[in-house]
């Protein structure tokens, strides 16, 4: 798979996976489209009791740890509970924007019936007004949030989803512009690296790994990191979209993410993501990328590396993360076309290195014994 060909299936995933909207709990359509991806391309398909959904191309040699490929399929949202009188009481499931907390703001309610064009059929809504959270609750990590709303008709399957009105997805020039960057761009990239995979043979076993309920605390990667869903020396990297930050810049490329808010990471899994850009500088073309620790939120490499895990993160730079613009509305997730492009081949290269045991070239440097310097040293 060229250059131009992986762009495109991760683009075309990408734009796919936008007209299924989801939030925590409410992933199921996405999940539907990943795992019939990934069977049609000829990967093992399982999904654990949770709903998480693992693809593996299997490594020639059993004894070589595999590389999983971690991203995840919810988005920041409501979850529509009963009728409160005339309006929906809505509580909000991760973290939701202050923009979609006041009155005005537009939603729409994701319901469980086909629409037109195969995406769930969805009816409008607005904000009318927020209810104010419980004095215990400040001092939980999640604060319970919720919203009454009112719908341009009336809902009859409840709970459903309630998502932000804004568009699948919209390709604006040099920009991605959509709902949920966050984490449909990991998921859509992964996929792309994934049926590159197929074209090669590593070593390990390829994995990616698809989880549910991460805004509300990491909850799918959690619970497939303690059951062991992945074996217990696989690398494990989580692909994510990360708000912007000095040295984690828009256009600058995909970031090797040596932390989040709550963790540093393990260098022996950063090395995959190391050697594999050593090798794209090394291609013609201009491949960018940045290296920084991203401490603006906290991804699934945490989740893993608590249960020992090896363990290191890619994120695309993401304006507007969480969908709160910078006037205090509503506004559409944004990364660069560019990064994105450069992402998918980041992760298509660092695939080709499962069951290695990478040294990238710095690791190389510093192993090398400094002869001559030794001696000045030891004759001083």
């Amino acid at each position: 798979m060229d250059e131009a060909e992986l762009r495109e299936t991760a683009l075309r995933s990408l734009a796919a996976l936008g007209r299924l909207p989801s939030a925590p709990y409410y992933e199921r359509r996405g999940a539907e489209y990943v795992q019939n991806f990934c069977e049609s391309a000829g990967l093992l398909v399982e999904v654990d009791k949770w709903g998480n959904v693992l693809a593996s191309k299997p490594g020639e040699r059993p004894d070589a740890p595999g590389l999983a490929l971690v991203a995840h399929l919810d988005h920041p949202g409501f979850e529509a509970v009963a009728y409160d009188g005339d309006y929906l009481y809505c509580k909000a499931l991760g973290g939701v924007p202050p923009g979609s907390l006041k009155a005005g703001a537009c939603v729409q309610f994701v319901i469980d019936e086909e629409g037109r064009d195969g995406s769930p059929r969805r009816v409008p809504g607005t904000v009318v007004a927020a209810i104010p959270v419980s004095e215990d609750a400040h001092d939980t990590p999640m604060r319970e949030r919720a919203v009454l709303v009112d719908a341009e008709e009336r809902i009859e399957r409840l709970p459903c989803a309630v998502v932000f009105d804004l568009p699948d997805f919209d390709l604006d020039g040099g920009m991605i512009r959509m709902r949920a960057l966050d984490d449909l761009a990991g998921c859509a990239a992964i996929l792309a690296a994934l049926r590159s995979s197929l074209e090669f043979e590593t070593p390990g076993t390829v994995y990616g790994l698809f989880t549910r309920a991460e805004e509300t605390g990491l909850v799918g990667a959690r619970l497939a990191a303690e059951d062991g869903l992945l074996p217990r020396r696989t690398a494990v990297v989580s692909v994510e979209s990360s708000r912007t930050l000095p040295g984690a810049e828009i256009g600058r490329g995909p970031v090797i993410r040596v932390g989040d808010a709550g963790t540093t990471f393990d260098n022996r899994a950063e090395a995959y993501l190391t050697a594999a850009r050593d090798r794209l500088m090394e291609e013609p073309g201009d491949f960018r990328c940045q290296r920084q620790l991203m401490s603006g939120g906290t991804c699934e490499a945490t989740a893993f590396s608590a249960f020992g895990y090896p363990s290191t993160g890619m994120a695309f730079p993401l304006f507007n993360y969480h969908n709160a613009g910078q006037d205090g509305s509503i506004a559409s997730e944004a990364i660069a076309l560019r990064d994105f492009a450069d992402g998918a081949a980041l992760l298509a290269q660092t695939a080709r290195l499962a069951g290695t045991s990478p040294r990238p070239r710095s690791h190389r440097w510093a192993a090398q014994r400094p002869v001559d310097e030794a001696d000045r040293l030891g004759g001083s």
